[in-house]
């Protein structure tokens, strides 16, 4: 028997069929067993107004208390804290991050023994960061170094992942294995020329083919190194795979491509498009969101749509024009109602200058975001003003 409950009469142990979210009558297909209390203010978080649950496959009391599953569940429950407390933290985490996975790549290039154990604790460290606050190390994804890409790009899927997956509802230690399985899921590129990663022009065929083998040299290292568990495997193998079998390195296709490996193929992608590389100049997230929708047939179009929601149309560290002329940072998403975050103003287009950092909350306010920007447009030095106005 089916019954269609508010979230607040949500319970654990319940088997939700449906839900739906708020101002929608669009019922969303996400179906599982309620594990946690947890998983119940995620969805809340999410938006989600109403379910519809399955009496038959629930297994619940009235009389109980809500109850952690397992042990694993209870590590979820770290004191969360300000986007101000975590942020220096999280960039000691991330600068901890580039030095070791930077290590990572030289030591694999040269065929010198990995320090993987260090990889392990990052991952645990990123994990609980982003359970603590999900938007101070996030907002450090949109800080770029070209000279730094391989990395940057290797920590940026780490944070993405880790926090896509917590949204997701993954339990912490499936969050944190895959926060490391996105730590050295390229770590194969180590083997692949200099001059062939850094050529500014279009690949040739046997070039292209070169930097294919990274993902088996990837799997090669990571099991010369004991990691081989099922999930770094699936990370490792597949998340250059497409659902129309036009991926690499087996061509699989649809139902053989894992629900894990088609959210790595879409944060590695998306992370890829956002950057400057030495051929292509970086995307914005909202033509990157749009490329992943168009591209059905290779993406897992809900996946993609859970994905945006997450991050939001204008993701936290984004630059935005506003409709009083003034340019702002993205300080924190509204799922809810994702066209209205928080911001904080730091540019004035009439001027032409940098003003005094003022925050605002546009779901308060008249004036409204018209459009993201680049940092370069305006000469502004993202890195240093993210950094300023956070701490």
């Amino acid at each position: 028997m089916l019954k269609d409950l508010t979230i607040d009469e949500l319970k654990v142990g319940m088997f939700v069929k449906d839900i739906f979210l708020k101002d929608s009558d669009h019922k969303v297909k996400n179906q599982g067993v309620v594990n946690s209390a947890r998983t119940i203010e995620l969805l809340k978080k999410q938006g989600v107004v109403r379910v519809v649950i399955d009496c038959e496959q629930s297994n619940f009391s009235d009389d109980e208390p809500d109850i952690e599953d397992n042990e694993s569940d209870t590590e979820n429950d770290v004191e969360e804290t300000s986007l101000t407390d975590e942020f220096a933290r999280s960039c000691d985490i991330y600068q901890q991050s580039a030095e070791n996975v930077k290590a990572l790549m030289l030591n694999a290039s040269s065929a010198k023994p990995l320090s993987m154990e260090a990889m392990t604790v990052l991952a645990g460290e990123i994990t609980n960061s982003i359970t603590r606050n999900e938007h101070a190390m996030t907002i450090l994804t949109r800080i770029r170094q070209k000279s730094n890409y391989q990395w940057e790009h290797a920590i940026n899927c780490a944070v993405l992942i880790c926090g896509f997956s917590l949204y997701l509802g993954f339990k912490k230690n499936t969050v944190q294995e895959l926060t490391l399985g996105a730590l050295i899921h390229d770590i194969g590129s180590a083997k692949v020329s200099r001059a062939i990663l850094e050529k500014q022009d279009k690949l040739t065929k046997n070039e292209m083919s070169v930097v294919q083998k990274h993902v088996l040299w990837g799997m090669e290292l990571s099991k010369r190194e004991g990691f081989s568990s099922p999930i770094l495997s699936d990370m490792l193998v597949n998340h250059h795979e497409r659902l129309d079998g036009s991926g690499y390195p087996r061509g699989i296709a649809g139902d053989k491509i894992s629900k894990l490996s088609r959210i790595t193929a879409i944060v590695d992608v998306y992370d890829a498009m956002t950057a400057d590389k030495p051929y292509k100049k970086a995307m914005l997230p909202q033509a990157v969101f749009r490329h992943l929708l168009n591209e059905k047939k290779k993406f897992d179009a809900d996946i993609v749509q859970q994905f945006i929601k997450y991050l939001g149309i204008h993701p936290v560290g984004s630059l935005v024009e506003l409709s009083n002329e003034k340019i702002a940072i993205v300080i924190e998403g509204n799922r809810t109602d994702p066209l209205k975050p928080k911001i904080k103003v730091i540019y004035s287009l009439k001027l032409n200058s940098y003003t005094k950092p003022v925050d605002f909350d546009l779901t308060q306010e008249e004036f409204v975001i018209i459009n993201s920007i680049k940092a370069s447009d305006y000469q502004i030095n993202l890195n240093k003003t993210i950094r300023d106005i956070v701490t």
